[in-house]
């Protein structure tokens, strides 16, 4: 298994670890969220911010805020431009 055996190993560690979310900032279908893994006595572990959207395309997950930031700030504007999420914000 290797060293693919021990990516494996560290990403089910993480994926068992109690999280915390804290939305940052939402406009336009956009979110921005920071995700914090704590530990069981309510320390961080490690953090990392998720960028969703209501355009097609996937969400990100990003390490450094002021990318996180740039990111949502472009998102914001595509999905403004966007004819198709607009009428998905308009219904809500």
């Amino acid at each position: 298994m290797g060293r693919q055996g021990s990516a494996l190993r560290k990403l089910r560690g993480i994926a068992g670890m109690p999280s915390r979310k804290t939305e940052l900032k939402a406009e336009a279908g956009v979110r921005l969220t920071l995700v914090e893994e704590v530990t069981p006595l309510g320390t961080v572990r490690a953090s990392h911010y998720r960028l969703t959207t209501l355009r097609p395309n996937q969400q990100r997950v990003l390490a450094r805020l002021e990318t996180a930031e740039e990111a949502f700030d472009l998102e914001v504007i595509a999905s403004l431009m966007d004819p198709v999420v607009q009428a998905l914000v308009t219904r809500h």
